[in-house]
């Protein structure tokens, strides 16, 4: 007789020689004893199982001469028959190459057909397979069989079974075999068989076999046949050991080695995403049944090195390669691309490797290990920027002093000259070795730490000393004197010698009172002396000495009238007027200062001509737009322009790539 395969020789002929199914075994073997044998079972399961050992057994039974508490005696002659595979009782049917319409009519059209045993049964493999047709055509039988027939089917996915076939049939899930009872099966029929078999060959079929019987004894008679367990792979610990050390050449060392003897590379990928699930469900506490002495060994080597996240992390890009090898040219790039990510930090820019870094980085802090010390590399661009705080520290050395410096400007007519007042601007106009952007950074902080200064409802009683030094009416187009725009106060401490400026110092309470005592005598010009065409020639240039939010949002209104000391400004909508509203109190000081009377504002929305079309300003004819807030502008996002010398058609060309510049022949 020819050479039998150990599945095939050591198939369980009882309910009792099954592994790892009990509660199957006794479902069935009690539906047999107590004669409560449904007309059709839906067996399901991984493959391997046992699906069609038990509908063997329960053909055998339901047939047996002499049964015994729900068990075959596997001596009469129905028994041995079944067992042959000669018995007239049991019809076996591949339903996934008989899975047509004809093919299930020609079966139930032999159901009513009498057998030489008690019971006819009826297995039908793989009945997911069936067509939608042949699906329909059983459903009538399968549910009112006649009573000597008895159906069996079984399935790897019983989730395709339609509806319909599973309501009509008792549904028993078969489950994969755990790892202990795999490994007494296997040496059960090692010692029955006269096989050689040491530890180590058990543990390596019951990890191939990884809960099927069948598989298990398929890896067995090949350790058997190759004299020992050969050509062990290793890649797959290796693999975790360039995962856990983080060392990507490993990785692709260990790629390179198992796909040199042959090995495919989604079977390495699958191999290692097994063991990593390994070692994450042992780590959660929730390790499964089947795991064999090699996998737990391996489990637990690598439990302390791999945390939750890394395994994880692994989890997702491992297996996300997988499914992109199905359609890859050479599988192998897709494998070493995932491993290089799960091994090298740096290569991964996910948001999931960005977060290894950072668990890895919180790592290195709480076992003691000082902070890489190349952080401080990023910032030796910013070295141009560090002019900047000469200006910056301008600004608050003058602000403790505002108010008591502008009380000597009078008396010494040299001091508040123009000429100095350019000493702020030289820097963006000439950059002198800096960037431009460098140079307008300068010279926006102070304005920018000017208007968070103004913005405070405090600067009336400031500009008060200085209300006698302007003239009444000033032509609108001329730009204010620096003691408009708010920056006396930083001429004065440059300009004056150091022993010159210590005695203005010792009376400086008193210029403080001093303007507030005589404000209401400083006005030279009376409320009903200003017109509104006064005001319109002179509002822009008024408007410019003050903070930038003051004025881009009054730039936009129109002196529409003067009534006594009110000056009715029309706005375009009201939600202008609502901004307006918070500098009203800064623009009326401004025209104070400006007209030498005290006026107040009356704003409300309308429409008017543009400030631009007032008679006699001197401002374009062209629509002006309100500025951009340059207090929203922040200062560190100005870049510099290109500076080329490049003609513009030059430009042009360069914008579109390829094209040929003609030139006209004279």
């Amino acid at each position: 007789m020819a050479y039998q395969s150990l599945y095939r020789r050591y198939r369980p002929q009882t309910f009792s020689d099954m592994r790892g199914q009990e509660h199957v075994v006794k479902a069935l073997r009690n539906a047999v004893r107590d004669d409560r044998v449904g007309h059709a079972y839906l067996l399901s399961g991984p493959r391997g199982t046992g699906k069609t050992t038990a509908a063997r057994v329960l053909a055998k039974v339901l047939n047996c001469e002499n049964p015994v508490d729900g068990e075959p005696d596997g001596t009469c002659a129905s028994c041995v028959s079944i067992e042959s595979g000669t018995s007239f009782d049991l019809h076996e049917l591949d339903a996934a190459s008989n899975n047509k319409v004809d093919d299930i009519r020609d079966l139930l059209s032999k159901v009513a057909l009498g057998t030489p045993g008690r019971t006819k049964v009826y297995l039908l493999d793989e009945v997911h397979m069936l067509t939608s047709g042949a699906e329909n055509a059983l459903l009538k039988t399968l549910e009112e069989p006649p009573d000597h027939v008895v159906f069996v089917l079984a399935t790897t996915e019983p989730h395709k079974v339609v509806p319909t076939i599973r309501s009509r049939t008792q549904q028993l899930e078969l489950t994969l075999i755990p790892a202990d009872q795999m490994a007494d099966l296997v040496r059960e029929i090692a010692a029955d068989a006269g096989l050689e078999v040491d530890e180590a060959a058990v543990g390596h079929v019951v990890k191939v076999g990884g809960g099927s019987a069948r598989d298990t004894l398929s890896a067995l008679d090949q350790v058997v046949a190759a004299g020992g367990v050969a050509d062990v792979d290793n890649s797959t610990a290796d693999l975790l050991e360039a995962v856990a050390s983080q060392d990507a050449g490993r990785a692709l060392q260990a790629i390179e080695s198992a796909t040199s003897r042959g090995a495919d590379p989604r079977r390495i990928g699958e191999g290692f995403v097994d063991a990593l699930r390994t070692v994450f469900l042992v780590k959660m506490n929730a390790a499964p049944a089947r795991l064999s002495e090699p996998e737990r060994a391996l489990a637990d080597q690598y439990l302390p090195k791999l945390s939750p996240a890394t395994i994880t992390r692994s989890l997702e890009i491992v297996g996300r390669s997988l499914v992109e090898m199905r359609q890859a040219p050479d599988p192998r790039i897709d494998l070493e691309v995932a491993f290089v990510k799960i091994a090298s930090l740096q290569t991964d820019t996910s948001t999931a490797g960005l977060a290894a870094r950072v668990e890895q980085l919180e790592a290195l802090l709480a076992g003691g290990a000082p902070m890489p010390a190349a952080t401080p590399a990023p910032a030796a661009p910013a070295e141009p920027v560090a002019a900047e705080p000469a200006p910056v520290a301008q600004a608050p050395a003058a602000q403790p002093t505002p108010t008591p410096q502008p009380a000597p400007t009078p008396q010494t007519a040299p001091a508040p000259q123009p000429a100095p007042q350019p000493a702020p601007a030289a820097p963006p106009s000439a950059p002198s070795g800096g960037r431009p952007a460098d140079a307008a950074r300068a010279a926006l902080r102070p304005r920018q730490d000017k208007d968070k200064a103004a913005a405070a409802p405090a600067p009336k009683p400031a500009p008060a000393p200085s209300a006698a030094a302007p003239s009444p009416q000033r032509p609108g187009g001329a730009p204010p004197p620096p003691s408009m725009r708010g920056e006396a106060p930083t001429n004065p401490a440059p300009s004056p010698a150091p022993a010159e400026a210590e005695p203005p110092q010792a009376p400086a309470p008193e210029p403080v009172s001093q303007p507030e005592a005589s404000a209401p005598a400083t006005p030279a010009a009376q409320p009903g002396s200003i017109t509104a065409e006064q005001l319109r020639d002179g509002w822009a240039g008024m408007l410019d000495g003050q903070s930038t939010p003051a004025r881009a949002r009054f730039l936009a209104g129109h002196v529409d009238s003067v009534d006594g000391d009110t000056i009715h400004l029309v706005l375009p909508t009201e939600s202008q007027v609502k901004r307006c509203e918070p500098y009203r109190a800064e623009v009326e000081a401004a025209i104070a200062q400006s007209f030498g009377a005290s006026m107040t504002i009356a704003m409300r929305a309308g429409e008017g001509p543009p400030p631009s079309s007032m008679p006699g300003s001197a401002k374009p004819a062209a629509p002006v737009e309100p500025p951009q807030d340059e207090s929203e502008i922040d200062i560190n996002d100005l870049t510099d322009a290109d500076v080329g010398n490049a003609s513009v058609v030059e430009r042009i060309a360069d914008v579109f790539p390829g094209a040929e510049v003609l030139e006209q022949e004279s």
